[in-house]
């Protein structure tokens, strides 16, 4: 499990995790995760379109990295140290059709202790750890919640989305190493 998450989200309901062996530099990994596209990707494409079309639109048409697609959704910014990591945090009834129109936001430092009751958090964290040869790029998804409703909506969606999630994550790693290869 990821250290950088240990800070926002200690004791998750469900977590995921994914990683690859890049043979470029942190520096190749890390300028291709933050140009890459969702929209370079039409699996990638479909499945963020199915919850927010129009965020969907700056996806499909490549304007937007895949990190500014999840701030443009709603995540925001918990920490980064360039070249090593990024943190996205969300706070929202993913369980919703339209999860965005529930969104919250807090300052960084209060990710953690924000326990409004009916929401759930999410954090996700890029990170990039320097191997002999290479980089490994991990992502890494954890999610919790509060009260006792949002835990069973919030694991009842997981277990529906985490798959579809999964294949999102992997793919990406995948078109992340393709490019920092191209670079």
């Amino acid at each position: 499990m990821s250290e950088v998450l240990e800070e926002f989200v200690p004791q998750p309901l469900g977590a995921e995790r994914h990683e690859l062996h890049i043979r470029q530099s942190p520096e190749a990994v890390w300028n291709a995760l933050n140009t890459f596209s969702p929209g370079d990707l039409p699996v990638v494409r479909l499945l963020m379109g199915i919850r927010s079309l129009p965020a969907a639109e700056s996806a499909a048409n490549g304007s937007s990295s895949m990190i500014a697609t999840m701030l443009d959704r709603g995540w925001f910014e918990l920490a980064t140290v360039p070249q090593r990591y990024v943190v996205l945090g969300s706070i929202s009834q993913f369980w919703r059709l339209r999860p965005g129109d529930f969104r919250r936001t807090c300052p960084a430092e209060q990710f953690r202790d924000h326990d409004e009751p009916g929401f759930a958090k999410s954090a996700s964290v890029f990170e990039l750890i320097p191997i002999g040869g290479g980089t490994l790029l991990r992502t890494e998804t954890r999610i919790t919640a509060g009260s006792a409703t949002a835990r069973r909506k919030m694991l009842s969606y997981w277990r529906f989305i985490r798959p579809f999630s999964g294949l999102i994550r992997r793919v990406m790693l995948r078109a992340v190493a393709r490019k920092a290869a191209a670079a």
